[in-house]
């Protein structure tokens, strides 16, 4: 009976102790900032800018919408280490869980590095795991597969963004698709006056003349990146939330 005793206590020692370790290998979150960038990947403007808008979301809506890369992630799970890094942080709000977590690791190597989305509980239904995975396909893997790093970030928090901004029916600042970036507004304007210069052009060499009436208007308005200023400098209420069923998708880029 001693002996059990004993080797009971060294199982709860070892257990307590890996814990412990756990916790210690995964990082606190910085202070007023929803972008923690431990790796260094991201570029200080995209930072700000996607800062900027989680400040504004939090404030209006109560969900919290965080950036994380780390180098490494010691060979775990990343949809569980994700998981466990939401209930650790208490991301999101305290009742409504409606925290998002954006972590992608970097130290792996080319096709080996790790990104994932997890989210609260809160959020499961606008962000069921399977289109959480197709916004990680059509935003972030072509993007970072192409060593565009920023695109990635920006344009998988768009879209994540849109949706939960969509779920609590909040018409504050949005951010644009990067998607809408591939072609400037003066390109387009230009690409219209040559069409609209050579349909004249062949319209007279066929007799009809200059058309009067109905003429279409330059198609214009793309919205380059996020727009807006800079961050405001965070000054939210800290982190309440945290509660997730492990909801989320991860891919390998």
């Amino acid at each position: 009976m001693k002996r059990f005793i004993i080797q009971l206590a060294i199982v709860g020692i070892v257990f307590v102790c890996s814990i412990k370790m756990a916790d210690a290998a995964m990082p606190k979150p910085m202070k007023n900032t929803y972008i923690h960038d431990f790796a260094n990947a991201i570029s200080a403007s995209v930072k700000e800018e996607l800062n900027h808008y989680s400040e504004q979301l939090d404030k209006g809506t109560g969900a919290e919408i965080m950036i994380v890369t780390m180098d490494t992630i010691n060979g775990e799970e990343p949809k569980m280490y994700a998981t466990k890094m939401i209930r650790s942080w208490g991301i999101g709000d305290a009742k409504k869980n409606n925290g998002v977590l954006i972590l992608a690791t970097f130290g792996q190597g080319k096709g080996k590095n790790d990104v994932v989305i997890a989210v609260g509980q809160g959020l499961e239904g606008a962000l069921p795991d399977g289109k959480l995975g197709r916004i990680l396909d059509k935003a972030f893997y072509p993007n970072a597969s192409a060593g565009d790093i920023d695109k990635a970030f920006k344009a998988t928090y768009a879209e994540v963004f849109q949706t939960v901004a969509k779920e609590y029916n909040w018409n504050g600042e949005m951010p644009k698709n990067t998607d809408d970036e591939a072609m400037p507004t003066w390109m387009i304007i230009l690409l219209a006056i040559i069409v609209l210069v050579a349909y004249t052009i062949v319209s007279n060499g066929r007799g009809g003349g200059p058309r009067s009436g109905r003429r279409g208007g330059y198609p214009g308005g793309f919205g380059g990146g996020f727009g807006g200023g800079g961050s405001r400098g965070g000054g939210f209420g800290g982190f309440g939330g945290g509660s997730s069923a492990g909801g989320g998708a991860s891919r390998k880029f």
